[in-house]
């Protein structure tokens, strides 16, 4: 099983208003060790638009303003100020990258869908706040982006650790976790650690011949038991101090790599099998 280089080309992190700092900081960082192009992209919803210009919409305004029609333009205005402002941030982050930033306006699971490539990492950040994290719209944009042809960084609303091992989740002897983990490690320069939760433990001698360019890999068995749901392995991983986790998009949905990312306070790739 030994390491081919990755052929992911793009590192698509989608913006929004108020889109953690910490997500930015790490997309930089990943596309930086993979060398990969970092694209920006401000996701302006035209379910928004279309809201606002109902009869009935309405806005609370605080502090004695109580609720009013929702003034469309004062939306627009506000919306290609956040555009502006994510876009100044973004080319203040990625100084040394090759970078790119887009607006893409349409409903967003059209859009990620339409502008997604199996070579690409969609990096979605989990909402500040709790209120946000179950909002229709957030649901929209998860949901389109384990629906599209890319592999999704889930990225929680607090990192605990910028440096330990990454490991990858191996429910199978081949599992795809394993080589991008191996690469990633590589890069980082940190400790591979493969957590095999298959149903007949993976031979160390496949384990072992990732061993190239001095990565230091540990084979840990927790037996199929322990991925029998997203909390069992957040609990598996507990001892791990991760920086980073690797799981199959064969093994994972949005909410398990959720559960696994605010459990662990560690981001969570979800990659495919196969890759153009």
């Amino acid at each position: 099983m030994p390491t081919e280089p990755h052929r992911f080309r793009r590192l698509v992190l989608g913006l929004q208003p108020r889109a953690p700092d910490h997500a930015m900081r790490l997309a930089v960082e990943l596309a930086e060790l993979l060398n990969l192009e970092l694209v920006g992209l401000f996701l302006e919803d035209t379910n928004l638009r279309s809201l606002a210009s109902l009869p009935f919409a309405r806005e609370f305004r605080p502090l004695g303003g109580g609720w009013h029609p929702i003034d469309t333009e004062h939306l627009s205005r506000e919306l290609e100020a956040a555009a502006r402002s994510a876009e100044e941030i973004l080319a203040a982050a990625a100084k040394r990258l090759s970078w790119r930033f887009e607006v893409a306006r349409g409903p967003m699971a059209a859009t990620i869908a339409a502008i997604s490539q199996t070579s690409d990492i969609v990096v979605i950040a989990e909402p500040s706040s709790a209120a946000e994290r179950v909002t229709q719209q957030f649901s929209w944009l998860i949901e389109a982006a384990f629906k599209s042809a890319a592999s999704v960084m889930v990225v929680p609303r607090q990192i605990a650790r910028v440096q330990g091992p990454i490991v990858a989740l191996a429910t199978t002897p081949d599992d795809p976790s394993i080589g991008m983990a191996a690469n990633i490690a590589l890069a980082a320069n940190e400790e591979l650690v493969v957590v095999d939760v298959c149903e007949r433990p993976i031979d160390d001698a496949q384990i072992k011949a990732l061993a190239t360019g001095g990565l230091t890999i540990k084979h840990t068995v927790a037996g199929k038991a322990a991925g029998a749901n997203a909390t069992a392995l957040a609990q598996v991983l507990r001892p791990l101090r991760e920086r980073l986790v690797v799981i199959a998009r064969s093994a994972s949905d949005s909410e398990s790599a959720s559960v696994i990312a605010a459990e662990r306070k560690a981001p969570v790739l979800v990659v495919e099998a196969t890759r153009d």
